[in-house]
């Protein structure tokens, strides 16, 4: 009975130590290590951004701190003035309150819309939407005049670029022996404007390319491939 009893006992034991342990079985992640110069290096960049973003933070609540102690101030002197109106007065004061609300209501909803609207001209001239608030006016007859300057500067500086790239090729030959290409085997004169072949030209001949450039002498903007 004795030796019954020592097995039972034991018995639990032995298969607590069969079963697997937790951890058995899982790989270990590599752990990633720094010198001390690159932990330095990288506390300090983390703490420059930590009270750029504090600072910036810090201004918007105090931004937004006083101006509901304005709303505040505005709202109690606008109560007092209300308390010595007559009935009739305070009638028309509330009716105009609600006049003004709708109107900055619908002056927020045009700017929003304004915004969208200048965004997608910004994006279909291929123009970074950074410049959004250079370009974007106080209403559509003002951004679009902004755009249009926006445009001629672009335009002027593609030309500029142009003028520089052809200096002293303005009566060049075709590359061939002194014959002149044709205008509409010329892809960039306005007849034969031909991307594709614009990008071939360049590739296999660039002098040719810049023969046929000064040629055509073209007025849009053109990219001179990677030899510019």
């Amino acid at each position: 009975m004795g030796n019954e009893n020592e097995v039972q006992t034991q018995q639990p034991v032995q298969e607590q130590d069969n079963q697997p342990t937790q951890n058995e079985g899982q790989e270990e992640k590599p752990k990633v290590e720094f010198t001390p110069e690159q932990q330095e290096a990288i506390s300090s960049l983390i703490a420059e951004k930590v009270a750029k973003e504090r600072a910036k933070s810090n201004a918007k609540i105090q931004a937004n701190t006083q101006k509901a102690e304005q709303e505040k101030r505005d709202a109690i002197q606008k109560a007092i003035e209300r308390t010595k109106m007559s009935a009739e007065e305070q009638t028309k004061a509330e009716q105009k309150d609600r006049e003004d609300e709708f109107n900055r209501k619908q002056q927020e909803l045009d700017r929003q819309l304004r915004e969208v609207k200048t965004k997608s001209t910004l994006i279909d001239k291929g123009i970074t939407t950074d410049l959004l608030p250079l370009v974007m006016g106080a209403d559509d007859d003002e951004t679009s005049q902004r755009l249009d300057l926006l445009d001629r500067y672009v335009q002027k500086k593609v030309q500029e670029a142009t003028e520089k790239l052809m200096q002293g090729k303005r009566n060049p030959t075709g590359g061939n022996g002194g014959q002149t290409i044709s205008t509409n085997d010329n892809p960039w004169s306005a007849q034969g404007w031909n991307l594709t072949k614009q990008n071939e030209i360049l590739m296999n001949n660039p002098e040719q390319a810049q023969q046929m450039i000064a040629q055509a002498q073209p007025k849009q903007g053109f990219y001179f491939g990677m030899n510019n």
